[in-house]
């Protein structure tokens, strides 16, 4: 869920020109806070991102003017789990934006978290998780993630493009033997100790009415190595997937650079186009994948 913030850098990182913001301050105390819900899988949390926001160097072009340099906390909060740690965010240009995110995770084993499995050709379908965790089989554990996001936007009068390229090192502790978890987030199994990559393309219509319309396609793929897979199977890639769908966003009013401002509803409805288990294999084909979120910002100003 963490990917619908994606939703709200479209809305904010590229509606500064049409609202004709005043320059950003030098100094600020930057927060932002995401409440969001998703079906297909089931899940809520909460996102919080705060720390000191530091102007890099002043610009009057459109491609430049927009840079900073970002460190503070991130935590997430969920009924089955807790995650925080840092994050440094450098933004050279209007365009581009570099995150490094280190959190460590706490998982609660409520609500069917954690389980965990010996191979990645294990089956991780809905059915199979509620009957693990009728059994007790799900576990307390902790771990800990770290994150390299770049991400891209462009604009072309309304029309604006994100790309959000994720690279994500897990380290979990799981049971003895076990080789993967289930990670609700990524809908897929993850190495406990490996690698993930995953995209969120956004192409959307930013109108001045304040709503922004469009499309998202996601991928995610996990990087398997052979130690994960039991003596002698096979050793293929089942576990990837790709969504597509519409994302609408509105925000209710935006005063820049305000302690509560820009309060935005982010509904995205994405379809798999494949998935091992959610394209008819355990959930039908026509079942979406749904997410609505509630996000703010909020700035404190240092002089």
């Amino acid at each position: 869920m963490r990917r619908l913030l994606v939703a709200l850098v479209v809305l904010y990182g590229t509606s500064h020109e049409a609202l004709a913001e005043p320059e950003t301050p030098d100094l600020r105390i930057s927060i932002t806070n995401l409440l969001v819900g998703r079906i297909n899988p089931l899940g809520l949390e909460d996102q919080l991102r705060i720390g000191p926001q530091k102007r890099l160097y002043h610009s009057s072009s459109p491609i430049l003017s927009d840079n900073f340099l970002f460190f503070g906390a991130t935590p997430r909060v969920n009924p089955a789990f807790i995650k925080a740690g840092p994050s440094l965010e450098i933004q050279p240009l209007s365009i581009l934006t570099l995150r490094f995110g280190f959190e460590l995770m706490q998982i609660f084993g409520s609500f069917g978290e954690l389980q965990s499995f010996a191979s990645p050709l294990d089956n991780y379908s809905d059915s199979t998780l509620d009957k693990n965790t009728n059994a007790g089989r799900n576990y307390v554990t902790s771990g800990s993630h770290f994150t390299f996001e770049p991400t891209l936007r462009m604009k072309l009068g309304p029309v604006a493009l994100v790309n959000r390229f994720s690279i994500e090192y897990w380290a979990m502790n799981v049971h003895t033997g076990d080789t993967v978890f289930y990670e609700s987030t990524l809908d897929t199994l993850v190495p406990a100790r490996g690698w993930i990559l995953s995209n969120d393309l956004d192409l959307v219509y930013i109108s001045k009415l304040k709503f922004v319309i469009g499309a998202r396609y996601s991928v995610v793929h996990p990087l398997y190595q052979p130690g994960d897979f039991r003596p002698g199977e096979a050793q293929v890639n089942l576990n990837g997937h790709q969504r597509l769908g519409p994302l609408f966003a509105y925000t209710f009013f935006d005063h820049p650079f305000a302690r509560f401002n820009k309060p935005t509803l982010v509904l995205i409805v994405n379809w798999y186009v494949d998935h091992r288990w959610r394209t008819g294999a355990d959930v039908s084909a026509g079942v979406p994948y749904a997410v609505l979120g509630f996000g703010f910002v909020s700035d404190l100003l240092i002089k």
